[in-house]
């Protein structure tokens, strides 16, 4: 059932999405097996009983729309219309209105000097490119040699797919160039991934969170940093959208709202100016 829906109900959606649609109606099919039902005889008490259940996991309001979405648009591609009709499901938070949470200069100089005394030419080179471009993981992972060009003075990046499945092309700073450089001059296999993992295949996305969780930092952090700074320098927002792969205005605006430090920094100087 999910095979054929992979294929005919998600054609044209970015492989991010499908892949984020079938883990969740794979989770979905597993509570249904142990409600006594499947994907072809699901009924609308079920999806409402569904969604309460996570709920009652405590899942984050994002995760439970997220199932939701993938149940609804899979219920429309089956024409089960009756088993959506009316459910109640959790409002997510205005995350227009909360700033992703972004490193300090500190920890990001930190975060570097740790992976760079490791000696892992690979991973300093993964953490550079995340830093200084703001790509998203599944971007990082699924880069191959034929999208960098690299020379003496210059570099580039090109994401081929980028959400949506819209292309983007990135300048590359000299540290980033070097970081990757080196990493490459240490391969002599003919893998056409700029990235490998341990095994000499293309890396992961969970070999690279592994990467850094170890030294307590989010991976999607890295990107919210660039993106963060880039507004604080007051770069122009077509500027960053371009550079993001952010097609939302207001995804850009998000990244401008102040966040807990700024509050407190704020609050201290009150009263220094008199």
């Amino acid at each position: 059932m999910l095979d054929t829906y992979q294929e005919d109900g998600l054609r044209g959606k970015s492989k991010q999405t499908r892949k984020t649609y079938i883990f969740c109606l794979s989770k979905f099919e597993e509570w249904l097996d142990g409600a006594g039902t499947d994907l072809d005889e699901y009924s609308r008490s079920d999806v409402q009983q569904y969604i309460d259940y996570l709920v009652s996991k405590r899942y984050s309001a994002t995760t439970i729309n997220k199932n939701w979405s993938a149940v609804k648009h899979f219920s429309r591609w089956l024409n089960k219309l009756d088993a959506i009709e009316d459910i109640l499901v959790i409002s997510p938070p205005n995350i227009l209105n909360q700033a992703p949470k972004a490193l300090s200069r500190n920890e990001v100089n930190k975060l570097i000097r740790e992976i760079d005394r490791s000696g892992n030419d690979r991973n300093f080179a993964i953490t550079h490119t995340l830093i200084n471009t703001g790509i998203r993981l599944n971007e990082l992972v699924n880069l191959d040699r034929a999208d960098l060009e690299i020379s003496e003075r210059k570099g580039t990046l090109k994401i081929r797919f980028g959400k949506g499945n819209k292309e983007r092309q990135l300048p590359l700073p000299s540290e980033t160039r070097r970081a990757i450089t080196k990493y490459l001059d240490t391969r002599d296999d003919s893998n056409e991934a700029i990235f490998l993992s341990n095994r000499n295949k293309r890396i992961s996305e969970r070999t690279v969170q592994h990467i850094f969780e170890k030294h307590g930092i989010n991976v999607h952090s890295l990107r919210h940093t660039f993106i963060t700074k880039l507004v604080r320098n007051g770069e122009d927002f077509s500027l960053i959208q371009s550079l993001s792969g952010h097609t939302n205005a207001d995804m850009v605006i998000r990244y401008s709202a102040p966040n807990e430090e700024d509050k407190e920094e704020a609050v201290s100087k009150l009263w220094l100016s008199e």
